[in-house]
């Protein structure tokens, strides 16, 4: 992996290149700042595979380079992993909001790193498997319904307000029990999915994941969440506990809007 570690401390970044090194991962990349970052992201002859972002930086913290990395279209699903001290919720739900798929905090260990990185190349990997079959059925006359399996939690490029499943693991892991007590996760289930798999092509059937999380997406609007599909027809969304969150109502909206797009 070509990899982009942000952080403001030099010691941190010595420390990171040595750590990363000792786990395999040599073609490291280093910047001081969020304009750095941006600066080698614009001059790079190849993209970066994986960036690791500290949050508390002078000028555009590192919450605000993640939005910045996420709007660029090369990086829409880039693995962004937030390296920082801040371990209060309302920086780690900004750091997911704003597209990181996952979140340490230093003092960083060995052990928890490499496990955070192989979970890393899982998301590339399943992200070039993603973006091959969308090519693939993009480009082709072929039906390639096979090669979009149904149990699978496909990344939809299209859905910006979707997190990877995998993303919203990391984002439960992150808050723990105690701040888990104060959300509340809704599960939407298509309810002729499996049928739909069955006849449409692969891109069809991501189109239409794509208008499901669009209606779902638009009935959350009132509440701060966060939405990822799970596979199996089936979307999660976390919802803060104390919202006032109508289930028979969003069901309506969403099925009304499905309806629309028809």
């Amino acid at each position: 992996m070509k990899i982009l570690v942000v952080d403001d401390d030099p010691l941190f970044l010595e420390l990171a290149a040595s750590l990363l090194n000792s786990l395999g991962y040599n073609r490291l990349h280093f910047a001081k700042s969020a304009d750095d970052a941006l600066s080698q992201i614009e001059q790079a002859a190849t993209p970066f595979d994986c960036f690791l972002l500290d949050i508390q930086m002078p000028g555009m913290d590192g919450i605000e380079l993640c939005a910045c990395i996420r709007d660029i279209e090369t990086y829409r699903h880039t693995p962004i992993v937030m390296l920082t001290a801040m371990t209060e919720k309302h920086y780690v739900d900004g750091a997911f909001q704003a597209g990181a798929s996952d979140y340490i905090t230093k003092p960083i260990e060995r052990i928890e790193v490499k496990a955070r990185m192989r979970n890393v190349e899982a998301l590339l990997a399943e992200r070039s498997h993603t973006g091959l079959v969308s090519q693939q059925l993009k480009n082709a006359e072929i039906d390639f319904g096979k090669s979009v399996r149904f149990e699978d939690p496909v990344l939809l490029h299209d859905a910006a307000w979707v997190l990877p499943f995998s993303s919203l693991e990391n984002y439960v892991l992150r808050l723990g029990n105690m701040r888990l007590f104060n959300t509340v996760a809704y599960g939407f289930h298509i309810e002729n999915a499996p049928e739909i798999h069955a006849r449409a092509s692969g891109l069809e059937f991501i189109d239409m994941l794509t208008d499901v999380s669009r209606a779902i997406r638009d009935a959350l609007s009132a509440f701060p969440s966060f939405l990822s599909y799970a596979g199996y027809g089936d979307f999660c969304a976390l919802v803060p506990k104390l919202a006032h969150f109508d289930r028979s109502f969003a069901q309506l909206q969403i099925n009304d809007a499905l309806q629309l797009t028809a």
